[in-house]
């Protein structure tokens, strides 16, 4: 995949999750539930890496 192709997924993705974002105080609470349990996965994944190399590193 080209840059430029990897740059116009991830401005589509931004423009999905922006678009989301702005149709959240309307929406059904079932769906503001499961975008914030899709929101706490996503960090879940991003954050417990990096916490356990911090972790890691410090007690060796």
């Amino acid at each position: 995949m080209s840059s430029e192709g990897f740059l116009k997924e991830v401005q589509d993705i931004g423009a999905k999750f922006l678009h989301k974002l702005q149709k959240l105080p309307s929406a059904e609470p079932v769906e503001i539930a499961s975008f914030f349990v899709v929101l706490l996965f996503i960090g879940d994944w991003t954050l417990l890496p990096g916490l356990e190399f911090s972790h890691t590193c410090c007690f060796i």
